[in-house]
């Protein structure tokens, strides 16, 4: 199934995770998260950038505090548990 943006918007919290990682480079990662409701994994491993001194201008604002702001379902502490998790 090919999914784009303008699905996104028209179909708020319709797609599952196995269909949004098919189609994650045909996706804006704001529209995505504004419009689908995501895991910690997915967030973590395709919306989250920590590298926030990259020189890309949109860096900054995929950091948890971001995307939290979004996915209110989510924790801070989700993201530290995972994150410490991939570290070892």
């Amino acid at each position: 199934m090919n999914v784009t943006d303008d699905h996104l918007i028209a179909n708020p919290n319709k797609y599952s995770i196995n269909i949004l990682e098919q189609n994650i480079h045909n996706l804006n990662k704001k529209i995505l998260l504004a419009t689908q409701k995501l895991t910690v994994e997915f967030c973590i491993k395709y919306i989250l950038d920590l590298d926030i001194d990259n020189g890309s201008e949109d860096s900054y604002i995929y950091d948890v505090d971001y995307i939290l702001d979004f996915q209110t379902h989510l924790t801070r502490q989700e993201f530290k548990e995972l994150l410490v998790l991939e570290q070892v």
